[in-house]
């Protein structure tokens, strides 16, 4: 059993790693992460395969066209 002192929410693990939480309950399913079971919610455990997890960049959304940059005509 994984050590459980220190444990993170979904959401909050989003914001820290600047990933979707998606992206890692796919983490957690594909055994990169651990996660556990914490009244009726899921929350990563914070060990070694959360130090060292990266999310990977694919699948972004389209970003919007930045109008700073287009010229419009006079």
């Amino acid at each position: 059993m994984p050590d459980v002192s220190k444990v993170i929410s979904f959401t909050d693990a989003a914001e820290v790693k600047q990933c979707g939480r998606n992206t890692l309950y796919r983490a957690v399913e594909d055994g990169r992460l651990n996660d556990i079971e914490v009244g009726s919610r899921r929350m990563l455990v914070e060990d070694e395969k959360w130090d060292a997890f990266e999310p990977e960049s694919v699948g972004l959304r389209a970003q919007k066209p930045n109008n700073e940059d287009s010229e419009e005509p006079s």
